[in-house]
């Protein structure tokens, strides 16, 4: 090899004695496209291998292989480990197959090129692109040099926004792309873009939501998971085997599970099968942080899983958070202290008169605490009236409350049976039935003469003018007969006693039918809101009012007016 061209990379008085060790480094990555397999890492190292044979001087220190990592950026293990050798003098020579296996970006690879690596007095070699920076130093100090990053910089670009726009449209279809499943779920083996319940972790993830209903705090849920010793998802999928983004080593103690995690399990419509992705999004292909997304650009796709958790149970679920002040300490005794304190009315008692939310405050009475709810706005800005109530007062009043709503809701279920076993129709229904007998005979009549005027052309009764005429006249009309009737019958299934086998009201009552004590369960399941008056008068909203609104308006038309009173009174 000559001496007479020696770069600024080494000085020419060591230029004979100098020991050339190599680092060797390898890349690929996903924005390779449909270069993947001429730059899969096995073709770099063959091209490499065969250029090395022809330089024995060339001694190989180390081989860096970065698979799976952009060239967008310097952020890449084994290219932080390469730069580490280099400048601790390990390795004074850089071997890589062409200058887009180095990085992709215009100004970092320019930096390291022109700057960096002169700095360090450090050879570099690309094959492909036939620069040495020690035999030939003008190989790299030419203007292709800079024309190929910049390529390589457009390369990355392009490929990038393509691969964004492959990516959406497998989200808009339905497919999962994430790199692993959600907690509870698998990848199906026959189809990776698909899920299975993974039914181990879903049992989890029951658990959870079954908890949050029954009144525990987020806080809480945590701390009863990990006592039953249960791994959070991160430590679940290493035991696994499961890749996880984490690439944290498995550790045998169960090391807990965070209130944010619960949080977004809870809140998280994938559970009831709704796929939702795209909900974050890099800056750049330069600059891989994530970003969120704004709700209305999430890409929503219903149905395309099995799901876990029911549509009634995660409709309640994302009902109670909107109530979640809620900081219940514990199970067990502590229920009972809850019910003592007025805990569990926590997020779901308001002042009548101005709205807000009541606070609970206490004091000694003969060493015995007494609590109360006082008006919010009193409490902290004198406004209103220094109303309050009692909560054993209140335990009493709601606990009342809450018996005579469970016991009319199901005899308004009896009622509402027996009418339906009767198989009784009120005057509005039997009109509306009678009605849609009607369009059903003008429709049946309207399809027969479309039917006939086929044959009538083809006796020639009729020209093919008119033909297509009438043809789509008796088109509009049974369009428009159609529609009628949908609508008739849309009518009749508002009024109908089949509404009894769709409500939720009587399902959730019958659960409190024999109900002696309050919990925060049984407010979370029946109570909306309660409202204390300035005389100390309590009113309860209840879940499910429209529901027993419209059952009433059924038994309304079937029975006396003194029993469709006691039920108007709720």
């Amino acid at each position: 090899m000559s001496l007479g061209r020696v770069s600024k990379y080494v000085e020419r008085s060591v230029a004979n004695q100098i020991s050339w060790q190599c680092g060797i480094y390898l890349r690929l990555s996903r924005e390779d496209g449909d270069k993947l397999e001429s730059d899969s890492i096995a073709n770099q190292r063959k091209i490499i291998d065969r250029y090395l044979e022809k330089y024995p001087e060339l001694e190989i220190y180390d081989t860096y292989i970065d698979d799976g990592y952009t060239g967008t950026n310097f952020n890449r293990p084994n290219m932080t480990r390469l730069l580490e050798d280099i400048k601790s003098r390990k390795v004074n020579c850089l071997i890589v197959k062409d200058l887009s296996r180095f990085g992709r970006n215009y100004h970092e690879t320019g930096r390291y090129l022109e700057v960096v690596f002169p700095l360090l007095k450090l050879r570099f070699i690309s094959v492909n692109d036939n620069i040495d920076s020690y035999s030939n130093p003008q190989s790299i100090k030419n203007s292709t040099v800079s024309f190929k990053n910049v390529m390589n910089d457009e390369y990355a670009r392009d490929i990038s926004s393509k691969i964004r726009s492959s990516f959406n449209a497998k989200r808009k279809h339905g497919d999962y792309i994430g790199s692993v499943a959600l907690y509870g779920y698998l990848k199906d083996p026959n189809d990776h873009h698909k899920l299975i319940i993974d039914e181990e972790a879903a049992e989890n993830v029951r658990l959870i939501f079954r908890l949050f209903l029954d009144g525990l705090s987020i806080y809480n849920i945590a701390l009863k998971l990990k006592e039953l010793g249960i791994l959070n998802p991160t430590d679940y999928k290493t035991s696994k085997g499961i890749n996880n983004n984490n690439k944290l080593k498995f550790k045998r103690e169960n090391t807990g599970w965070s209130t944010q995690t619960i949080r977004r399990m809870l809140k998280n419509p994938m559970y009831i099968g709704t796929m939702v992705q795209g909900t974050h999004q890099t800056i750049s292909h330069k600059v891989r942080k994530c970003i969120a997304v704004p709700k209305e650009n999430y890409i929503i796709k219903e149905g395309t899983h099995e799901p876990i958790i029911d549509n009634e149970t995660f409709d309640k679920v994302q009902e109670r958070f909107k109530h979640d002040t809620w900081q219940h300490k514990g199970l067990g005794e502590q229920v009972k202290n809850d019910l003592e304190t007025g805990a569990i009315y926590v997020g779901y008692i308001r002042c009548h008169e101005c709205g807000r939310a009541m606070q609970r405050t206490g004091c000694m009475d003969k060493n015995n605490p007494l609590y109360y709810f006082v008006c919010g706005s009193y409490l902290q800005w004198k406004e209103c009236s220094r109303h309050a109530i009692r909560v054993k007062k209140l335990n009493e009043i709601v606990l009342e409350a809450i018996k005579k709503y469970v016991s009319l809701g199901l005899e308004l279920e009896s009622i509402l049976q027996t009418i339906k076993d009767k198989k009784f129709d009120n005057i509005a229904v039997i009109e509306l039935r009678r009605e849609i007998a009607e369009c059903e005979k003008q429709r049946e009549q309207a399809l027969k003469f479309q039917n006939e005027l086929y044959i009538d052309l083809k006796s020639e009764m009729i020209s093919r003018e008119q033909y297509m005429i009438f043809k789509r006249e008796y088109t509009e009309k049974i369009s428009i007969l159609d529609a009628r009737i949908k609508m008739l019958q849309e009518k009749i299934e508002e009024s109908s006693l089949e509404c009894i086998n769709k409500n939720n009201l009587f399902m959730d009552l019958k659960k409190y039918e024999n109900i002696t004590t309050l919990s925060r369960a049984v407010i979370v399941d029946l109570v909306e809101m309660i409202y204390i008056y300035n005389d100390g008068g309590v009113s309860i909203k209840f879940n499910f009012h429209d529901e027993f609104a419209r059952a009433v308006k059924i038994v309304e038309s079937y029975t006396d007016i003194e029993t469709v009173a006691k039920f108007k009174s709720i």
